[in-house]
């Protein structure tokens, strides 16, 4: 590799270390000619093969039976992979998560429903019952589930959309998953009942 190459890999390099704990980093990757480039998974979605080779593996073993995670969340960029009932990823998101006092639990989940704005169908006791316009149109629900013996508990963190559209990408929530509004809306019509949720 030329020297000037190597000198655009340590800059990309420094710039990505260097953006603010509040922001996920930018993807950086080296093209055949050896130059970098950047880029940002965007809001509104990607089916970017660049982007989709970086999705996880969906496999996982629950309660001793082999699953593929419908949805991964990796808190590192902040990205939200959807993958098909074959385990390959279809589209990555750019998400908001946790910050750093409230981060976004890791683990394993399992969607248990879904709910519309206005969330009248949820307790009183809620924040999204109460306070419906936080939570953009849609909520996907989860529980967490322990891979070892497939036990469900309540979680307080969950898919939805946002009235701070600006903030995706950062690390900025109480812990839930933040998305676009028009994405939420797609993603939970797409999502069934018992689907598995990787957040990592």
């Amino acid at each position: 590799m030329k020297i000037q190459n190597y000198v655009k890999i340590i800059s990309a390099s420094l710039a990505i270390s260097a953006l603010p704990l509040t922001k996920a980093p930018l993807y950086a990757q080296t093209q055949a000619s050896g130059d970098i480039f950047e880029y940002s998974v965007p809001a509104k979605g990607t089916d970017s093969k660049e982007i989709l080779e970086k999705a996880p593996s969906p496999e996982i073993n629950i309660n001793g039976e082999k699953k593929k995670a419908a949805i991964i969340v990796d808190l590192a960029t902040n990205t939200l992979y959807k993958y098909n009932e074959d385990g390959k990823a279809e589209k990555a998101y750019l998400v908001a998560s946790g910050k750093p006092r409230t981060p976004t639990d890791k683990g394993v989940r399992i969607v248990t429903h879904t709910e519309s704005f206005p969330y009248r169908t949820a307790s009183w006791k809620t924040k999204r019952r109460r306070n419906p316009q936080d939570y953009g149109p849609r909520v996907i629900c989860l529980n967490k589930i322990d891979p070892e013996n497939g036990r469900q508990s309540p979680t307080g963190e969950f898919i939805h959309g946002t009235n701070r559209p600006e903030k995706i990408g950062e690390y900025v929530s109480l812990g839930c998953i933040r998305m676009d509004n028009e994405v939420i809306k797609e993603l939970a019509d797409e999502i069934e009942r018992g689907d598995i949720v990787i957040i990592k």
